[in-house]
């Protein structure tokens, strides 16, 4: 086969596959763009008719009712002509309306309605329908106004349409290659001849001649393409060979002139070589000048060795005498060299005489060369030295050479260096590194004697308190205090070491039982509970103790100290100042707290925590007056989880600390957020007691106002417990008033629920006081927490404090309160905790609650009960109390009843409070009304003491401040009537 139809050949077959190719591509990229088109035309289509039904359904109308639609649903079929059906069908598959009229009624339940059903959003795929036809089915879902699923609305195209399509292209493409292919191998043919195929057989007779030594053809091609760039390299690489072979035998000639050259130089180097043996001998004279320069080297040596600063002595490996010392070494040793001379080496080091043999033994074969040794001076004092050493020639025998450096002071260092890492730097106890090396060695002699270790975690009780309280100075003199006690309480082959902070642990060794042991930890607790005294003050610790016996627990040294720390803190939760052994079963609750508690840590890393929000209101007059910041959990796994579910976990942690700070910020934030939309509100945020005594809490709550300075600091509002314990009350007092110093609100919260002491409450810097829901959930229903409700309100207004109610359930509450004189409330009868972005929408639902609302009106209906019977108490009360102070017969039997607690003054707190309190008369009436009981008092004491005249004088100021009362009473009463 020629080499023209072969190239031809391969051409037109790669271009048959690129076409091949190229068509498919095309074919299946229209098929899927034609496809694409048709599709979104009817979703188009489909997406006009469900907003048609979807404004009709908006006004209420049923799907079924919507008269004209098979019409709407031919029309649309007509106008496209690529659409083969329309129809709507309702959420079970029935046919309401279709442009094929008989279909109407009929029920599909095929996949496509099985899918619609089942995701409820815009879908399409091939269906095989019923008429054995398949169709590109899109289907669009409907809902109502109520976003309600009611129907779908199903358009469809025949496929065939698309195949149709497919096929016209191809039967193209197809004749479009056929031409394509016959046009180009007819052109590859004409010009493959011309360009390629007759210049090459030229190439290759020219070829053929060079290769037979033939240089003088030359060749006719002068194209400048690739054939004539070859045929011009061709001619070239000829004439370039033709050159090369005269060059070599040019070559050949001057190569054979080189030859007689080297031999004549070759006669000259031997020449050179008989006049070397003439310098040989004067080589030797100048070995004989280098000996002499030799000695006199070793004479300098002498000087040097003499002179030298550093300690050096020559010893006789022999006998270990002394040969030779300089005057260093002189100085050092206290000797003068003359007694150094007369003296054996074994006179200076403290090793034995068969120690040293050895050492100089190993210097004089080399195998050594540094040594460390203690060398005695002439004053008695011994001291470490450095020695270098090794063998040289003196005087033509082998020597040792000893060069002497004092390392003493290095000594002394690496010892302190060595303290400095074994044991701690306040108490002087072994620290860490060290305790856990003799706990292994403790471990490996129980094992070989068949002894118990016992291996105690202590940490101190009470130290916090002195620490923050006396400073640090006197923290660490109690530590060390503590220190040197259990160093003289346990025995002379225990460890007691320090490892942080204010704990210690304590291995003991060589133990026969438990009870042996639990009778040194009992001592070591008396010892520590002893009373220090510093600076004429007396301090109290005492400790908690966990420990682990081996080898009953057949750990590892870390494992076991792991234990013992975990035991420890179960005696922390048993009340501290106890001693507790490692449990297998404690241990798991310990790891369960634990990989709860690193949980938790992760999900405020992660920041799986949200904060829900508890409105707070006035219920007399509905306004919104705040929220309550309430924590949620966002679990990836189990959900949203309330604060009952994990805080306990969190309880004296610094983990407590962290989230309580994260709280403040994101409440402070959402503050923000809520000012810049003109909402205002105030926020309030649960604090607990271990976070509000740290010492950084003022700090954080000071910088957190000031990153969001935009925030009102009496918008931030603080909830602390009334379960605080009293021990705790001096430490939150500060804290406290600090807070509110910057603006800070204070609320009591759960108040009746804790130690409800006068005295508690009086002392502690509150704004507010929150009744307990416990007490509020059931007042409708049991008495006795009617009456706690109640005291707590008539409490919280005889300090002028508001109070709150949490636990409102119902409306009945909330009026059952306003009786009371309790006017703000939260619980779920008002709203359940929201999302921050569902307050504003709560907001508006709360101002059109015509329930709450109308409250008022209700109350102030209620509060017009018979005031005439209210005062004509008052004026009974009056009466017989100036009677009883007059009378002294009568007088030890009449009970003195306060402003608050009078008949008068109930209705006045209470009912009257909400038809009359927001008058000015009402504040002028209640100052008459305390004043008139203020007087009745003054009047008994006068009474008891006899004091007759001044009495008189202070009845008549009593009747002119009543009759001030009544005047008071009736302008009040007017201004409503």
């Amino acid at each position: 086969m020629g080499l023209s139809r072969k190239i031809l050949i391969i051409t037109i077959g790669i271009l048959a596959i690129s076409l091949l190719v190229s068509s498919m591509l095309n074919v299946i990229s229209f098929r899927s763009k034609y496809t694409d088109a048709l599709l979104t035309g009817s979703f188009g289509i489909g997406y006009s008719i469900e907003s048609l039904l979807t404004e009709l359904l908006a006004l209420g109308l049923p799907l079924d009712s919507l008269s004209g639609m098979d019409n709407k649903l031919v029309e649309v079929v007509e106008k496209n002509s690529h659409i083969a059906y329309a129809g709507v069908t309702d959420e079970l598959g029935i046919v309401l309306f279709h442009s094929d009229n008989s279909l109407v009624g009929h029920h599909f339940a095929d996949s496509v309605a099985r899918k619609i059903l089942n995701e409820k959003r815009p879908i399409w795929q091939i269906y095989d329908r019923f008429d054995g036809e398949r169709y590109y089915d899109v289907s669009i879902p409907l809902f109502d106004h109520d976003k309600n699923y009611v129907g779908v609305v199903r358009l469809g195209f025949l496929s065939s349409i698309v195949d149709r399509k497919v096929e016209e292209a191809i039967a193209q493409i197809i004749i479009n290659v056929l031409v394509t292919f016959l046009v180009i191998a007819i052109l590859l043919n004409l010009f493959l001849r011309r360009s390629v195929i007759d210049p090459v057989k030229q190439l290759s007779g020219y070829a053929e001649s060079i290769a037979n030594g033939i240089f003088d053809s030359e060749s006719t091609i002068r194209s400048k393409d690739e054939v004539g760039r070859l045929s011009y390299s061709l001619h070239e690489m000829g004439g370039i060979l033709q050159k090369q072979i005269k060059e070599l035998k040019k070559s050949g000639r001057e190569l054979e002139q080189r030859i007689e050259v080297r031999t004549q130089e070759l006669a000259d180097i031997n020449q050179d070589l008989k006049k070397s043996n003439d310098g040989l001998s004067e080589a030797l004279e100048r070995e004989k000048k280098l000996s002499d320069a030799l000695r006199n080297s070793e004479e300098r040596f002498r000087m040097l060795f003499e002179k030298s600063k550093a300690i050096m002595l020559t010893i006789d490996p022999g006998n270990g005498a002394i040969l030779a010392a300089n005057h260093a070494a002189e100085i050092y040793y206290g000797y003068y060299i003359e007694q150094l001379l007369k003296m054996n080496i074994g006179d200076i080091n403290v090793l034995t005489d068969t120690e040293i043999a050895h050492e100089m033994d190993l210097a004089e074969r080399e195998e050594r060369n540094h040594f460390y040794f203690q060398h005695a001076l002439a004053s008695g004092e011994i001291r470490d030295v450095e020695v270098h050493s090794g063998p040289i020639d003196w005087g033509g025998k082998q020597v040792l050479y000893s060069i002497i450096h004092d390392i003493t002071d290095r000594k002394k260092a690496e010892a302190e260096l060595d303290r400095i890492a074994h044991y701690d730097s306040l108490t002087g106890l072994p620290n860490r590194l060290l305790k856990s090396d003799r706990l292994n060695q403790a471990i490996v002699r129980a094992k070989r004697r068949g002894s118990l270790v016992a291996v105690c975690y202590l940490d101190l009780d009470g130290f916090k308190p002195i620490n923050d309280t006396y400073g640090h100075d006197t923290g660490d003199l109690v530590l060390v205090e503590v220190a040197q006690r259990l160093e003289h309480t346990v025995r002379g082959g225990d460890t007691v070491s320090r490892i942080g902070g204010d704990e210690f642990v304590i291995i003991l060794t060589e133990l026969e039982s438990q009870d042996g042991c639990e009778f040194i930890l009992q001592r070591v607790m008396q010892v520590i509970e002893e009373p220090i005294i510093l600076q004429d003050v007396e301090l109290v610790v005492s400790a908690s103790i966990g420990y682990t016996l081996y080898p009953s627990d057949d750990s590892d040294a870390d494992l076991l100290l792991r234990h013992a720390d975990q035991a420890m803190y179960v005696a922390k939760d048993r009340g501290k100042s106890c001693i507790h052994l490692f449990d297998p079963e404690q241990d798991r609750q310990v790891k369960a707290y634990r990989e709860n508690y690193e949980r938790l840590q992760e999900a405020i890393l992660n920041g799986e925590f949200v904060l829900y929000y508890q409105p707070k209101v006035n219920m007399y007059n509905g306004q919104v007056i705040g929220m309550e910041a309430l924590l949620r959990w966002m679990h990836p796994e189990q959900g949203m989880l309330a604060p009952g579910s994990f805080l306990h976990i969190l309880t004296d942690t610094d983990l407590e600390i962290e989230l309580g700070r994260w709280v403040i910020d994101r409440a402070l934030k959402q503050l923000q957020v809520w000012q810049s939309k003109g909402m205002d509100l105030s926020v309030s945020v649960n604090i607990g007691p271990h976070h509000l005594q740290h010492s950084g809490f003022v700090h954080h709550v000071k910088e957190a106002l000031i990153n969001y300075d935009s925030v009102a600091a009496n918008k931030l509002e603080l909830e602390i417990l009334e379960t605080t314990s009293i021990e705790d009350l001096s430490r939150i007092i500060q804290p406290l008033l600090h807070c509110q110093e910057m603006g800070v609100q204070i609320t009591l919260d759960d108040f009746g629920t804790g130690y409800s002491s006068l005295t508690y409450f009086h002392r502690l810097p509150v704004n507010t006081l929150k009744i307990d829901q416990s007490f509020v959930c059931d007042m409708l229903e049991d008495p006795q927490d009617l009456a706690i409700v109640e005291s707590v309100v008539r409490l919280a207004l005889a300090f002028h404090h508001p109070v709150i109610a949490e636990g409102v359930e119902s409306i009945e509450h909330g009026a059952a309160l306003l009786r009371l004189g309790c006017q703000l409330g939260q619980g779920y009868g008002i709203a359940r905790p929201m999302p921050a972005e569902s307050v504003a929408n709560w907001i508006e639902q709360w101002h059109d609650d015509t329930d709450w609302q109308n409250l008022k009106k209700r109350l102030e209906i209620d509060s017009n009960t018979d005031i005439k019977t209210v005062i004509a108490s008052h004026q009974q009360w009056l009466s017989q109390s100036i009677e009883t102070i007059t009378n002294t017969e009568s007088h030890s039997n009449w009970i003195f009843s306060d402003s608050n607690s009078c008949s008068f003054g109930r209705w006045f707190h209470g009912a009257g409070y909400f038809k009359y309190g927001h008058l000015e008369q009402y504040g002028k009436l209640r100052k008459c009304h305390e004043h008139i009981h203020l007087l009745v008092e003054e009047l008994n004491e006068l009474s008891n003491s006899g004091q007759q005249e001044r009495m008189l004088q202070k009845l008549d100021e009593l009747n002119a401040m009543h009759d001030q009362f009544v005047n008071q009473l009736q302008k009040l009463l007017s201004k409503i009537d």
